[in-house]
């Protein structure tokens, strides 16, 4: 199929029907007759981009603001953006125990979205269901309906292995625009040509004293501090392997 199918016309050419007719099925169906494609409005109906919900507090939430990847979603037919950090209003969730639903609200005359949550899973009018929480006076539990279910399979950023050693500290930048929701650090030997460990604490005087997790991250780098005993297990603490030096590989979700 060629596309577009319409073509430009002169000053006062007049409009035949076929080129009107053209003209519609580019716009709508990118130039497929309609038994062989639904229209644009209704495939985006249900697009959301870089959207997830964080825990802000006890009761609130958040979806969290990057300029490079700003969240995205189509309310009642309109495409909306956020334009800064999007947070739920204080104290909509209280009081009542159990699962709350979450909201992104479209209001006529805005470009961009907020947030609200009920009890009831039913959408209003300028609503779109994104997510839900458990909550028992803190929120335990968050699952936004717009990240795929296998997202865990696929990380934002993952780095290379990289060697380690005891007393050091190790900085990546994962460029994510946003501080990562999860991060997962990974040792190996021999940089990934034996078996991997996952790293949760690393020891810095003795294999019983001085545990601690050793990363911590912002909204541009990840950062990997080592024990600092060059005589217990300073980069890897695990029944399955101890070690002072070795190799890491970082892997961050948004």
């Amino acid at each position: 199929m060629t596309y577009p199918l319409s073509a430009e016309v002169t000053a006062g050419q007049p409009t035949a029907a076929a080129h009107y007719n053209n003209l519609r099925k580019d716009a709508l169906t990118l130039g497929n007759n309609e038994a062989d494609s639904i229209d644009l409005a209704t495939y985006f109906a249900h697009h959301a981009n870089n959207f997830t919900l964080q825990k802000l507090s006890s009761n609130r939430l958040r979806v969290p603001y990057s300029a490079n990847f700003p969240a995205t979603i189509v309310i009642n037919g309109c495409l909306l953006k956020a334009r800064g950090n999007v947070d739920l209003p204080a104290n909509l969730i209280q009081s009542i125990a159990g699962t709350w639903y979450i909201f992104a609200v479209r209001t006529p005359g805005s470009t961009t979205f907020t947030l609200t949550a009920n009890t009831t899973s039913a959408e209003s009018t300028n609503q779109r269901l994104v997510g839900e929480v458990y909550y028992t006076g803190d929120i335990s539990y968050i699952e936004c309906y717009l990240n795929p279910k296998s997202k865990l399979s696929d990380p934002d950023y993952e780095s290379a292995w990289f060697a380690v050693s005891y007393q050091g500290t190790y900085v990546r930048a994962h460029n994510l625009g946003v501080t990562p929701s999860l991060i997962t650090l990974v040792w190996c030997l021999t940089a990934g040509t034996t078996y991997q460990v996952p790293v949760t604490v690393v020891v810095s005087t003795a294999p019983t004293q001085g545990e601690y997790n050793p990363l911590y991250a912002d909204e541009s780098n990840i950062t990997v501090i080592t024990g600092n005993s060059a005589s217990y297990d300073a980069t890897c603490h695990s029944r399955v392997a101890q070690s002072t030096a070795g190799y890491y590989k970082i892997r961050a979700y948004k």
